[in-house]
């Protein structure tokens, strides 16, 4: 499939330079890429972030380390997609040189989308451009504006698809915890701060801040910004008070709850052994994005 678009990408860009239909991806937006290779640095993790295929490798590498949990790769790469700039479509004659429709997240010079017509317009403009070389015609069938019309606006309707997928997606989670009682989900510890604790969790791919305001009563929670936090849970019944130590990427099982507010999840780490562990859902793996 790559190959095929890599192809006709290289074919429409060489007979129609100014209005071939192209797919555009930039580098990753440096502000938040230093932000995070310095939370990298803080979790002992070494990646190499200087382009998107040595990202690739690290991220191989840790998946396949014996000496580390599934739970670190799935993190990276969680974290990574957040640097990441969206893919755009665009027609060839908008920028002078071909390197300036550098596909980042693929390491391709030219690309496209071809291989699916039947659920991407611009693939269906790739399939008309390609018939318009294959006949001869030297002009092709659209203008460069017409093509840049529609690249823009496919652009945009793209975007709005992938919104209106991940926010239905995030409506589902909130309805469907608003009819639990409680959901516990395995998570990893991102980030701590003066008064809460980011975490993971693995199996939605979903962030969260759990605020020391959302514990239980006359739980202790004390930290040390950036580096440690320390829980402790009060005696109850006939057992007695448990401390815990939670550091960056330690493996947590957080008990999720619907917030007030729509969209709005909460949670917080409950006292441990007063749940089912072999209840908790195994993950292994996450999903990927179309580029």
């Amino acid at each position: 499939m790559l190959k095929a678009n890599v192809s006709v990408a290289e074919k429409l860009y060489e007979c129609y330079p100014e209005n071939a239909i192209i797919r555009r991806h930039p580098g990753p937006k440096e502000d938040v890429l230093k932000e995070t290779e310095k939370l990298f640095k803080r979790m002992n993790i070494e990646i190499d972030t200087s382009c998107s295929k040595s990202m690739q490798y690290a991220l191989e590498a840790l998946h396949n380390s014996a000496d580390k949990p599934p739970s670190i790769s799935l993190v990276v790469a969680s974290l990574l997609a957040k640097c990441m700039s969206l893919a755009t479509y665009h027609s060839s004659g908008e920028f002078d040189s071909p390197t300036d429709y550098y596909h980042y997240g693929l390491a391709m010079e030219l690309y496209t989308h071809f291989t699916s017509p039947i659920r991407r317009y611009p693939d269906l403009i790739a399939h008309r451009q390609l018939q318009a070389i294959l006949e001869g015609e030297k002009e092709g069938p659209m203008a460069f504006e017409e093509v840049s019309d529609i690249a823009e606006v496919s652009s945009q309707k793209k975007y709005a698809a992938k919104l209106a997928s991940d926010k239905s997606g995030e409506l589902f989670l909130w309805l469907f915890l608003r009819e639990q009682v409680d959901m516990y989900e395995p998570a990893t510890v991102i980030d701590i701060g003066a008064q809460s604790i980011d975490v993971l969790i693995l199996r939605y791919g979903i962030q969260i801040r759990l605020w020391r305001d959302y514990m239980d009563d006359n739980v202790e929670f004390q930290a040390k910004e950036k580096e440690w936090a320390h829980i402790t849970w009060p005696s109850k019944d006939q057992s007695p008070s448990i401390s815990k130590r939670f550091n960056l990427l330690d493996d947590v099982v957080v008990c999720m709850r619907a917030g007030k507010q729509l969209f709005k999840i909460n949670g917080t780490i409950p006292r441990p052994k007063s749940f089912d562990e072999q209840t908790l859902p195994v993950v292994t793996g996450s999903a990927h994005e179309d580029v």
